[in-house]
């Protein structure tokens, strides 16, 4: 892994899917797992449930974040719902890096470059399966975080991946959400284990 490199990573998602809290969890976990700086970015519109929305996370080993401007050209791109695809700002400011998409379907890859590396996970049906829900909507934020635990991002220096762990999910989930901590570990895990990548 290059130590000096500012992880930017870009969350879409709609509103109600957990996407700014994902950002925070984000956070806390690479902070346990040895991140020295991190920073959470949430850009809040049109606060109402399904609205696009995204929210952006930075992570550093050894550099301090000064640029506390939201992200414009993402290593890793996080995409809630496949649905959101399609939309203005979501595959068409892809420029390069990884993409994991929430889905049980097959996407379009010509939507994003050709160098990206591009993942798929079904965290909502693993939600539903795990009757992980909250008003009769999936939590997916975790599920996805596990996800991201096994995805590869390629750089000029080669392949790596965040140096992020499930027992630190573990950790951070049980602290968060009490005794549904071990629900949202246990999607986390499923998560991790049906990571598909695609391109």
């Amino acid at each position: 892994m290059n130590n000096d490199k500012i992880f930017e990573i870009t969350m879409h998602g709609r509103g109600g899917q957990g996407a700014i809290t994902a950002a925070l969890l984000l956070c806390e976990i690479a902070y346990a797992d040895g991140y020295t700086d991190v920073l959470s970015i949430p850009k809040i519109g049109a606060e109402r449930r399904g609205a696009p929305i995204k929210a952006f996370t930075k992570l550093s080993r050894n550099r301090e974040i000064k640029n506390y401007a939201a992200v414009e050209d993402a290593d890793i791109t996080i995409i809630f719902d496949a649905s959101l695809i399609p939309l203005p700002g979501v595959a068409d400011a892809v420029k390069h890096g990884t993409v994991l998409v929430n889905t049980n379907q097959t996407i379009d890859v010509s939507k994003f470059p050709k160098e990206c590396k591009i993942y798929t996970v079904p965290v909502t049906d693993i939600a539903l399966k795990l009757n992980l829900t909250t008003a009769g909507y999936p939590i997916i934020n975790v599920p996805l975080l596990g996800a991201l635990t096994q995805i590869k991002y390629k750089d000029e220096t080669g392949e790596m991946d965040l140096g992020l762990h499930l027992k630190t999910i573990e950790k951070i989930a049980l602290k968060k959400f009490g005794s549904r901590g071990h629900l949202n570990y246990e999607a986390a895990v499923k998560a991790s284990e049906q990571v598909k990548e695609i391109q």
